[in-house]
This record gives structure tokens, C-alpha cells and sequence, in this order.
């Protein structure tokens, strides 16, 4: 690919697009590289309180990524979760939701799989690549009655257990991707059961009715600023920071790393999968399938050189991330890029904190909007109501105004069929990695295509960045990445090629000082935390 078919392509095809990107408010004016770079910043972890705020101020204010060489050993991460002795650590016989792979990668946002954790390892030690444990969807984790296929090879995947859409509604910053990823709880695109707009608001009415008779002689675990913490609440919170089987480890897992400062955790997620199958000696497979002619050129979600694609995507929260077996390979694109993401849904605007808000349309109806905090505005008016009893009557009006609004429009939405996630980009994972296709025709053949489809993603810069066991990322919201897992470098059996990872989620910040980082006078963020917190609190203490 020589510079003068970039510069040719790009600058023809471009133009067309550039007055979409420049239709965005993007706000965005911290840290995003000048050119391409092979690493990010690497740092070593904090561990007194001047490190620590150097790397609040240096990494946390300026919206940087960077690498951090150690993991705490509070907790023993590494050493409770390894693949060798995961299967003690959690219940064997709790029913998780496993996603499954198609064209190559995951984060499709197709139904998923329900199994226990025993089934699920057992069927990736056995060599089995097409599955992937990822976020736990609120309720779905739910012990039930599961079909098996212990002795069923030869049947279709669905005879083997229950699928599950992953169409659903949420209230809080929680899950929102299927590919070590996190979105807004109320922001997801898609609803476990869809329901006519008269069978919604029935439904509605008849969990708010029913919640009000289950208060009445509910135990009240704590009185606090926010109002009385029942026991069902309570538990849902627990199972919202610590997602299952994470909620099983509550006694010895931290809620928090040490040194992330004042950063507010919103969510701890496992994710395990297998490249097994996948470290295929070239590309000539999928490459074959090659088809200019097609949306996603014939490439699906596969890579270059093997190893599981998450797809192009960007999240709603910050995030640690820990590999504990295995490693991952990720490709980071700066929010004040998102014009050139070619995403799914509608961007209105990039915050200068990173967050990304959409506009709830065809192509995202269930999108609530966003704070530059992350905050979904709608739950922060309904919070307000609830909370604030010294609001003048005028601001009760206005608030009430926004619940109805968005209460209104997601009604309707339910209308609208599944449709994938609005901060998923249309950019195959192959074009990402163009540079290790080896056929220097093939790969100018696709480029030469790609370059029609997406443009402006060519005039993005990236940053490269190789993550394994012993090493963290701190990725900050909004910055577009696409994560290719590998299983151990060298592996040679099928154990070694299954990847464990560990996330840690919190709270956009959109302070500019550390020790201010939620600036915002109704301490939204704040409050709900002192709730989840005395939910775990008491987990931990026990009856």
C-alpha cells in the first residue's frame, strides 16, 4: 500500500463524509495522539499517594490511556482465577449467559447461551472456540432449567441451551457490550422481550404496584441521605458491581484497585474464552471470501494472523483492564476521532470528558441521553424528585417533564425491532489490521474497497497497544478500541489458549482536579455508591 494510493483514495472518497463529522458538537479537547503510535505511555503501579496522584492527574484528568506494569495483590487476582483453578472458585451448577461467536468474532448482539460455569469451562478445555463468557445481563443469570449436550456433538448448538436475546432495559451505568465492554444500563439498544406499547406500560404499572406491596414489609438494611436500602435492592446492587460468578468472590475480591484514587466503580466483569482453532498459519481462508460487493466486504468479525475480534467499539465508563491468562492486542482510536468511527447510531455529542451521547432515532431507540458524567439524565431528574424535597415547584415541573419524556419514548421504542448497539462502528475488524495481511495484492485489493466504505477512519490516529498477565489498562471513557484476544503466547494445549480477563468499570469523571473528580452539586454518583456500598457491606458481613 504505497502513500500515494492513501493520499489519492482518501482525499477523493473523503470529502463526501467530512461534512458528517463536522455536523458532531464534539467537545473533546484532552489527550489524542498527533500520529500513529506502537505503545502507550507504560507506567509502574501507584503505590503511595504521590504516585497515585500523578497518575489521577496525568492519565484520569487528561482522558490518556496508559499501561500499568503490576497488579495489586490485594485480592490475588491472578492467583484465585487462573485457568488451572477458576472451576474452584465459583459455583459449578449457576446459570450464566455465554455469547457465541459468529463470522469470527463476538459483540453481535445475537441471542446467547444459557449454562452452567462447570459446562461452560468443560466445553472450552475440550477445544471448543465459539464461545465467550461476557457481561451478565441484569435477571437472565438466574438459576433455571437448562438443556445439556454432554454427548450431543452432532446437534445444533441451540438443542444445547436456552438462548437469550439481549434485548433489555436498565437503570444504571452497567452493561451495555457483549465484548469486555460496558454500557450504560439504560442506554442498551436491545430488550429481552419486546411488548407492544399497551403491554409495556400494563407491565409498567404492575411491577410498580407490585414493588410498592414488597416494600411495605421488606427489611430495611440501612437508613441513609438517599432514602431506606432494602434487603431487594440491596442484593440487586451487589450483583450489579460484582457480576456473576464475580459476586461469589465478593469476601476476597476488592471492590475497587487502590491506587484508581477517587474514581467511583460502578461494575467488576469476568471474561473467559478460547482461541483455540484460531491460530491458523495464514489467512487464506477467510481472505478467500473477500466480496466487494457485500456491507462488510465478506471479512465478517475475522483478523488477521487468528485470535477473537471484539469489533470497533467504544464504552461508557472508564475501565481497568486485567489479563490473567492469555493476552490481548488492542487498537485505540481518541474520542475526538468519533467522527471517523463510523458508528452504528447517531452521535449528538462528545463531552470534553470522553463520554459519547447518541440521539434516540431509528437507529438507537432505546437510547436514554447522556450527562458528561455518564449519567443518564432521566435517572438523575427521577432522583432528584425523589431525593431533593427543598426543589421549588417550578424545578419539580421541569424534572417531571424529562421522566415523562423518556418514560414516553421508551414506550414507544418497543416498537422498533433489535438493532445493534449505537457505539458499535460498521468497520470490519480486517481493515483495522490491514498491515498483517501478508498478500500485498489481496490486501491493496480490500484496502483500495475499504477506503470507499470508511474514508475518514484512514485520516484516524491510532495507538497499538500488546496487554498479557502482570500488566493493566487504564482506558478512559469514550476512546474507541478493538481488542483481538490471544490465548498464551507458545501455547500448545488447549488449556493454554483460553484467556481470562478481569474489568473494572467507574464513573466517567468529569472533574478538573483530583480531589474533585464529580463536580456535579447533586453528588448523583456519589450517593448511589454510598448505596451500592452498604449493600456489600453487608454481603460481606453476612445475616
Amino acid at each position: 500500500m504505497g502513500k500515494r494510493s492513501n493520499s489519492t483514495y482518501v482525499g477523493n472518497a473523503a470529502k463526501k463524509f467530512e461534512s458528517l463529522e463536522d455536523s458532531i458538537s464534539n467537545e473533546y479537547t484532552k489527550y489524542c495522539p498527533t500520529h500513529n503510535l506502537d505503545a502507550v505511555d507504560t507506567i509502574a503501579l501507584p503505590e503511595n499517594q504521590d504516585e497515585i496522584d500523578a497518575f489521577l492527574k496525568n492519565y484520569v484528568l487528561e482522558r490518556k490511556p496508559c499501561k500499568i506494569i503490576g497488579v495489586e495483590s490485594q485480592g490475588s487476582i491472578i492467583n484465585e482465577l487462573g485457568v488451572n483453578n477458576i472451576c474452584d472458585k465459583f459455583p459449578s451448577h449457576d446459570i450464566l449467559q455465554v455469547e457465541r461467536k459468529v463470522e469470527g468474532g463476538f459483540g453481535s448482539g445475537e441471542k446467547r447461551l444459557r449454562m452452567t460455569f462447570q459446562e461452560f469451562m468443560g466445553r472450552l478445555k475440550m477445544g471448543e472456540s465459539e464461545l465467550y463468557l461476557t457481561t451478565q445481563y441484569g435477571g437472565d443469570h438466574e438459576n433455571s432449567d437448562v438443556d445439556h449436550d454432554d454427548e450431543n456433538e452432532g446437534e445444533e448448538e441451540d438443542s444445547t441451551a436456552e438462548e437469550l436475546g439481549s434485548e433489555q432495559a436498565f437503570s444504571k451505568a452497567a452493561d451495555f457490550s457483549d465484548t469486555e465492554s460496558f454500557i450504560m444500563d439504560d442506554a442498551h439498544d436491545d430488550f429481552d422481550e419486546v411488548f407492544s406499547s399497551g403491554q409495556y406500560e400494563e407491565a409498567q404499572e404492575s411491577d410498580t404496584d407490585a414493588e410498592e406491596e414488597e416494600k411495605q414489609g421488606e427489611t430495611i438494611i440501612a437508613e441513609l441521605p438517599s432514602g431506606a436500602l432494602r434487603a431487594t435492592e440491596a442484593n440487586q446492587r451487589v450483583k450489579e458491581l460484582y457480576q456473576p460468578p464475580m459476586n461469589s468472590i465478593i469476601n476476597i475480591l476488592p471492590e475497587t484497585p487502590s491506587f484508581v484514587g477517587g474514581l467511583i466503580p460502578q461494575q467488576i466483569n469476568l471474561w473467559i474464552g478460547s482461541t483455540a482453532g484460531n491460530q491458523q498459519s495464514d489467512d487464506k481462508s477467510f481472505l478467500s471470501n473477500f466480496d466487494p460487493t457485500a456491507t462488510n466486504l465478506g471479512l465478517g468479525r475475522f483478523v488477521p494472523g487468528g485470535g477473537s475480534s471484539s469489533g470497533l467499539h467504544h464504552d461508557h465508563a472508564d475501565n481497568i483492564y486485567i489479563p490473567i491468562s492469555g493476552h490481548k492486542r488492542f487498537t485505540l482510536f481518541s474520542p475526538k476521532d468519533a467522527g471517523k468511527m463510523y458508528t452504528r447510531g447517531v452521535i449528538r455529542k462528545v463531552y470534553n470528558s470522553g463520554v459519547i451521547d447518541y440521539a434516540r432515532c431509528e437507529k438507537s431507540p432505546f437510547w436514554r441521553n447522556l450527562r458528561d458524567d455518564g449519567a443518564i439524565v432521566a435517572e438523575v431528574a427521577h432522583f432528584e424528585l425523589q431525593n431533593n424535597p427543598s426543589l421549588a415547584d417550578a424545578d419539580k415541573e421541569r424534572l417531571q417533564k424529562i421522566v415523562d419524556q423518556d418514560e414516553r419514548q421508551i414506550d414507544a421504542a418497543y416498537e422498533q425491532g433489535k438493532l445493534d448497539p449505537p457505539s458499535f462502528s460498521s468497520i470490519v475488524p480486517a481493515i483495522i489490521h490491514l498491515d498483517k495481511i501478508e498478500d500485498g495484492l489481496v490486501r491493496d485489493n480490500i484496502y483500495n474497497k475499504a477506503v470507499e466504505h470508511w474514508p475518514l477512519f484512514f485520516k484516524a490516529n491510532r495507538i497499538a497497544v500488546d496487554l498479557g498477565p502482570g500488566e493493566m489498562l487504564y482506558l478512559p471513557t469514550g476512546w474507541f478500541h478493538e481488542v483481538t484476544s490471544f490465548g498464551k503466547q507458545g501455547s500448545s494445549t488447549l488449556e493454554d489458549q483460553i484467556h481470562v480477563a478481569v474489568n473494572y468499570w467507574f464513573a466517567p469523571p468529569n472533574g478538573t482536579t483530583t480531589d474533585n473528580l464529580y463536580p456535579n452539586k447533586d453528588n448523583y454518583w456519589s450517593l448511589d455508591y454510598e448505596r451500592t456500598m452498604t449493600a456489600v457491606r453487608a454481603s460481606r458481613n453476612g445475616p
